[in-house]
């Protein structure tokens, strides 16, 4: 038995289609998720455009297709050379499977498909093998995910680390009210335009002294949101320009102005300057990711790469080889397995990235944008290490018993290593201000 959640609909105007794409990446990075905006067409017919958004909305719940064919049909992952191709005669049912992620990723789901239909989508219509969607029957729903969830081992500790104490997962009333939190902002964040003020940093004037740490980590994780919307942005209109006939250098310098942005020059990668940011581990078609030991995620300085290996952290060293052993593994993998594949190799890309910046070799101590983008690259690790773990659940019958142990116990130890040293920064940060 399994819980899935079924939807298909049309997107009632197809020239709001990046106003939508936007709100749904805003919601994605504001509640901790993954998205990835989507661009392709067929080879010879560039008006057979596949638009849209691809979602992993909670680590363990399969990625969420929300893109669409040239007729507005939203199409599933495995639809994306039929409609390029045309050979679709109907919306067809698109499915996430929820049973391996936490219940609330399965709530947010539902509630975040509620709002799209009520602004974007219409005719949408959603079969929920949870029976949230029907009911809104949160006891219901938990009796079902918790009896497919026995294989997971994590979820109450997830919890507990995310929000809730172990007692309080157990509570229905206290469960409740998180879940009403839960969806009241997915429907206040999907009904706001996608558009926020500059990011602004906090500095001794404004802020009466040296600002403190909540405040400078707070502001760098804005900065960390403006640049991955930025991020899936450029490449948006890279890949629109890239349709139109334009030539790679062409369509970048183009894509750039589209955003207003400046073509990076020497000056302008300065590795001080405040929300500098380097490219994130390359993501194929849909989102098969290849290791680059040049990434250096979302700011800061070079990664260290390049050093001698003796010299990098242990954890750096312990992500890298994942990454590695994760290519060997699934090197020969069933092509039908490329959207969970994305999210595996996603999430330790994000471990990776995250620790080469939260890790690397300067340390100025008393600067408080070197603690926030400490803290905010660690924790984009950790987010990466849950997404990682979950995804390997459902690749499961992909690996041999040892091969799943061994790499689910890899992640655990990554994921409580990362978390530790994330406590361990922050304590030591907190105590040095006090």
């Amino acid at each position: 038995m399994g819980i899935t959640i079924a939807y298909r609909g049309r997107l009632a105007d197809l020239t709001r289609i990046k106003d939508f794409e936007d709100r749904v990446l805003d919601f994605a990075l504001e509640v901790g998720g993954q998205a990835q905006l989507w661009r392709s067409q067929a080879d010879n017919d560039p008006q057979r455009m596949v638009r849209g958004i691809i979602l992993n909305l909670a680590p363990g719940q399969e990625s969420t297709s929300l893109l669409f064919s040239p007729e507005s049909w939203l199409i599933g992952l495995l639809d994306i050379e039929d409609a390029e191709l045309g050979r679709l005669t109907e919306p067809p049912w698109c499915f996430t499977k929820t049973q391996f992620g936490p219940l609330e990723g399965h709530v947010a789901l539902v509630e975040m498909l509620t709002a799209l239909k009520r602004e974007f989508l219409p005719d949408l219509e959603v079969s929920d093998e949870g029976g949230y969607y029907e009911t809104r029957d949160l006891a219901e729903l938990k009796r079902r995910l918790s009896f497919v969830q026995q294989a997971i081992d994590g979820v109450a500790e997830g919890l507990q680390r995310h929000g809730l104490s172990r007692e309080a997962a157990e509570d229905p009333d206290i469960l409740l009210h998180r879940i009403e939190r839960i969806a009241a902002q997915v429907h206040r964040i999907l009904q706001r335009p996608a558009e926020h003020p500059p990011v602004m940093f906090p500095d001794d004037e404004t802020s009466g002294g040296m600002p403190g740490p909540e405040a400078t980590e707070a502001a760098w994780d804005e900065m960390f949101k403006h640049n991955r919307r930025q991020q899936e942005r450029l490449q948006r209109a890279l890949e629109e320009r890239r349709s139109h006939g334009e030539e790679d250098e062409t369509a970048f310098e183009n894509a750039l102005n589209d955003l207003g942005l400046e073509a990076p020059g020497e000056e302008s990668w300065c590795a001080d300057e405040p929300g500098h940011e380097e490219q994130e581990p390359f993501a194929g078609p849909l989102g098969e990711a290849v290791p680059n030991e040049a990434d250096s995620g979302d700011g800061g300085d070079d990664v260290p790469f390049t050093t001698a290996e003796d010299e990098r952290h242990p954890l750096l060293k312990s992500a890298m080889d994942l990454l590695k052993h994760l290519h060997a593994v699934f090197r020969e993998a069933d092509p039908q397995l490329a959207s969970l594949l994305g999210t595996l190799f996603q999430g330790a890309g994000d471990v990776m990235g995250g620790l080469a910046q939260a890790l690397s070799g300067r340390r100025e101590e008393d600067d408080p944008d070197d603690y926030g983008l400490r803290v905010t690259q660690l924790k984009r690790a950790l987010r990466g290490a849950a997404f990682a773990r979950g995804a390997l659940f459902p690749l499961r019958s992909a690996v041999t018993a040892e091969q799943f142990d061994d790499l689910h116990r890899t992640l655990k130890q990554l994921e409580e290593d990362i978390f530790h040293e994330l406590g361990r920064l922050r304590s030591e940060h907190r105590a040095d201000d006090s």
